[in-house]
């Protein structure tokens, strides 16, 4: 007797779903019980005694039964469990994206309300800026989402959870789209895109933390951009922790087999709660607000500032930070203030270091030392 909670999931099955398994998995087809079902047998000879009536037809009067039957066979073939069978079956013409919240609060597969809401939310924020980093590699996403990305977002389909901590299942379906102009020459999976994306992110973002760890630089965090980390991806996976930002998360990334061939990337990626901190320093980074200690600054001045009789003058510098132009401001001592004031005069370039702090709207170094001016007899004395 089969379980009625059973007997749905199974109902669930499509003959297609489970022909396309099948041939994917080495199994051939040796025969036909007339156009109601198909019979499958292992291709090695060792294994031939492994028999699997396939139903064709989604009304037959015992199709829950028959595609029970197919899906013990193949539990006890691969020595898998029956549900991880069940879902590979399900979901096999989709990547599956797997989020476990791992604490002692939902250790019995519940989780509160507010959490569960923030969890759900922030899973389509991960998936929806690593989409976002497929087409376009950026720091920041701020504004509207584009079209083509809502159209493939919408696609996505929540699974069932399960029991252990708390477990979200997120389903991408591979839609195969063309990538030449004919539209039928070469084709790539956008889903395969996305899913490789956020394998590489994941990575990257782990890995530029452990940087961070050792260097206490912010700079550690700018090669992740290159393989689609934001600082959007950054505030997603910080939400994934709970509102009080206390549950590790455990991501998993299970292929559909539908693509042959693809990239080998890491499907386990592991986030303790106690990374919060520096995916929050991440995320500042990436939207310009951080600090680099040691900073050297040279540039032409473009802006003097001195009340009289004060011993401090501001002076702003425009100088290359990051591949992006900042107006650098800083204080020196009158002497100091004065030689700035005839370098711009002269057009000259002056040079200083002291500790960086950049906001999306300004920069400022504090800490200065080793004010100098460049005059075109000291430009290059660290040249050889």
């Amino acid at each position: 007797m089969i379980d009625s909670s059973l007997k749905e999931i199974i109902h669930s099955l499509r003959p297609n779903q489970m022909l396309a398994y099948l041939a994917s998995q080495g199994w051939r087809e040796d025969g036909a019980i007339g156009e109601a079902a198909s019979v499958w047998h292992r291709t090695e000879d060792e294994n031939y005694d492994f028999e699997i009536i396939l139903p064709l037809k989604y009304d037959l009067k015992d199709y829950v039964q028959r595609s029970y039957d197919l899906v013990n066979v193949l539990a006890k073939f691969e020595n898998r469990s029956f549900r991880d069978v069940v879902d590979d079956l399900i979901n096999f013409h989709a990547d599956v994206i797997k989020i476990r919240v791992v604490h002692n609060d939902v250790e019995n597969g519940s989780i509160p309300l507010s959490d569960g809401v923030l969890l759900v939310e922030k899973a389509k924020e991960l998936l929806t800026s690593v989409t976002k980093s497929a087409f376009s590699k950026r720091r920041h996403f701020t504004g509207g989402v584009s079209q083509e990305v809502m159209d493939f977002v919408e696609t996505f389909r929540l699974g069932q959870t399960e029991v252990g901590s708390y477990v979200l299942n997120l389903i991408i379906p591979v839609d195969r789209t063309p990538t030449d102009e004919q539209g039928d020459i070469n084709e790539i999976s956008l889903t395969r895109i996305v899913t490789h994306t956020l394998a590489r992110s994941l990575t990257a973002i782990d890995e530029s933390i452990a940087n961070y760890r050792d260097t206490q630089s912010d700079l550690a965090f700018e090669s992740a951009v290159e393989q689609g980390v934001s600082a959007n991806l950054c505030d997603a996976l910080v939400g994934l922790t709970g509102e009080k930002e206390s549950r590790d998360v455990n991501i998993t990334i299970s292929l559909s087999r539908t693509d042959s061939e693809c990239q080998d990337i890491p499907l386990q990626h592991s986030f303790k709660s106690n990374i919060v901190e520096y995916l929050k320093r991440a995320s500042d980074y990436y939207k310009e607000k951080y600090t680099i200690h040691n900073y050297n600054v040279s540039g032409t001045v473009t802006g003097l500032k001195h009340e009289e009789n004060d011993n401090i003058g501001t002076v702003t510098v425009a100088s290359m930070v990051n591949g992006r132009e900042k107006h650098i401001t800083f204080e020196l001592s009158a002497e100091e203030y004065w030689q700035a004031h005839q370098a711009h005069g002269n057009a000259e370039v002056i040079e200083c270091c002291g500790d960086l702090y950049v906001s999306p709207r300004s920069a400022m170094l504090v800490n200065v030392a080793g004010f100098r001016v460049l005059t075109s007899g000291n430009l290059f004395d660290d040249e050889s």
